[in-house]
């Protein structure tokens, strides 16, 4: 590393990553800190932060706020949304320009449950920057004070239910016995219904209302993706790829159980429902986001060893019985408990819907048919630029919403926001409630604008047609990943701190 442990230990970025989110607010303006925290975030983003910090302090200085309000909102972020430090190796923080060179160190054991090098002992601590705008939109609401849920995305999301149930037990008991309401983001949403199962008869009586913004809840052709090509999508992803091997990957229990559920759960292919359409003749397995199982090991065509395809085979089962358990559950909660459930879903951006191989099961990507175009009310080719939206629906909840945003920065987009404020507070909602009137524009009037674009933003987008939800499905440029490279060699890259799979 170029500043060695100086740099990956500094103890105002170690601070800042461990604070409350008004204590990060507030190292903005601490002169010992701000200089290291614009190095950390980048000059664009840090002044977008600086200004968020700014309107938060500002309103609860005003003192309509109480300060004493306990927390009664609990916050779980997406994939890669916590950030993981070793507990062994000087608090090293995951992911991070500063420690690119150990990201390898991430692959879990075969049964997913614990580190393949136990000396590391990675676990989560806190969650990353990028939500700052919604944390500072909470702060400045009179009646929401918020937790946050930070979880080892890597492993099976059953490992962290106890951990999210033992925060929500505390919490409502700091609420004075009141009930706790979730947020969850993406990954966040699957991790919320993943504790539900093993500990509803307790939770249910202390969790108010929940939202799902922007939650595969049927899981994501991108992960598709990056399994088949090794993190192919743009050239910051491919740029972590080289950091991140495939057999790591691969050992990512819970990064693979976003693959898309497997036909017979996914919307579209139940036997109680209307079937999908969207097949080619030449099709011998028929679902929505392939042409081929997802879920056996051999048509992927990886050319693994035996004992990686193992490995393999052994993860794919675990996600495809998590989605099932999933369904299961769902179809099993009363409808009061469904009720107190809304599910806020993105439009209007290029996803990556369907892999479909072009002759029978021979050949790479490049013989295979990536499906990126929508098309007006199909919800099998409409999305968030992440999430198709026959995905990030779920039947039969209180509510079901629509606005036009990109997967990673729903949650901070003020019409979404403000419409998740009025749902915990039992107030009539008012993004769109159809995908039609989300991509009409927001129906109050408010602009559908990100406030912090270069502090949340992680993608460039699409160079042809400026859609920042595209997801780049061609080989990465080498001279560009080589610029790349060397900027990150000078720990100069920090939007290579922003990367998220989904």
């Amino acid at each position: 590393m170029a500043n060695g442990d100086s740099v990956l230990n500094d103890p105002q970025i170690k601070r800042f990553l461990d604070a409350s989110t008004l204590e990060r607010f507030e190292m903005a303006f601490d002169e010992g800190s701000a200089d290291k925290l614009r190095a950390y975030m980048g000059d664009e983003a840090f002044t977008e932060f600086r200004q968020l910090a700014a309107e938060t302090l500002a309103a609860r200085r005003k003192g309509d706020l109480s300060p004493d309000i306990p927390p009664n909102m609990i916050f779980v972020p997406g994939v890669m949304g916590s950030l993981l430090l070793s507990r062994k190796m000087g608090g090293i923080w995951w992911i991070d320009m500063r420690t690119r060179d150990y990201i390898k160190e991430l692959k879990l054991a075969p049964d997913g449950k614990s580190d393949a090098r136990k000396e590391y002992d990675i676990a989560p601590c806190t969650v990353d920057i990028t939500y700052a705008p919604f944390f500072s939109a909470v702060n400045r609401t009179p009646d929401f004070n918020h937790e946050i849920f930070a979880y080892d995305w890597r492993k099976p999301l059953s490992a962290s239910a106890a951990a999210l149930r033992d925060l929500i037990e505390k919490t409502y008991a700091a609420n004075a016995n009141q009930p706790v309401h979730l947020v969850a983001h993406s990954m966040g949403g699957l991790m919320v219904r993943a504790a539900l199962p093993p500990h509803g008869d307790d939770l249910w009586k202390k969790i108010g209302r929940i939202v799902f913004i922007g939650t595969p809840h049927y899981g994501s052709p991108s992960i598709a993706g990056y399994l088949k090509n090794h993190l192919w999508g743009f050239e910051l992803m491919a740029l972590l790829g080289l950091y991140l091997d495939r057999e790591t990957f691969r050992s990512l229990w819970g990064v693979l159980s976003l693959l898309p559920a497997p036909r017979g759960i996914y919307p579209g292919t139940r036997a109680s429902e209307e079937q999908w359409s969207g097949a080619q003749p030449e099709d011998t397995y028929v679902h929505p986001c392939a042409n081929f199982d997802m879920y056996k090991v051999d048509p992927w065509k990886l050319e693994l060893t035996p004992q990686q395809a193992d490995h393999l085979q052994n993860v794919l089962d675990g996600a495809a019985e998590f989605h099932r358990s999933l369904y299961e559950a769902h179809t099993n909660l009363s409808q009061d408990e469904r009720n107190r459930m809304a599910v806020i879903a993105g439009v209007g951006y290029e996803t990556l819907f369907r892999l479909a191989y072009k002759e029978r099961l021979w050949g790479a990507w490049t013989s295979m048919e990536k499906v990126t175009g929508r098309v007006a009310g199909d919800p099998h080719r409409e999305g968030d630029g992440r999430v198709p939206l026959a995905s990030a629906s779920l039947e039969n909840v209180g509510t079901l919403r629509y606005v036009k945003g990109v997967h990673g920065e729903l949650p901070m987009l003020p019409p979404v926001y403000e419409d998740v404020f009025r749902w915990l507070r039992g107030e009539e909602m008012l993004l769109p409630t159809s995908a039609k009137g989300a991509l009409k524009g927001h129906l109050s009037g408010t602009p559908v604008e990100n406030p912090a674009p270069n502090l949340t933003r992680i993608t460039t987008g699409n160079p042809t047609t400026g859609d920042p939800g595209f997801l780049n499905l061609n080989p990465p440029d080498p001279q560009a990943l080589q610029q790349l490279d060397a900027l990150l060699s000078n720990d100069d890259l920090p939007a290579f701190n922003k990367i998220r799979l989904l």
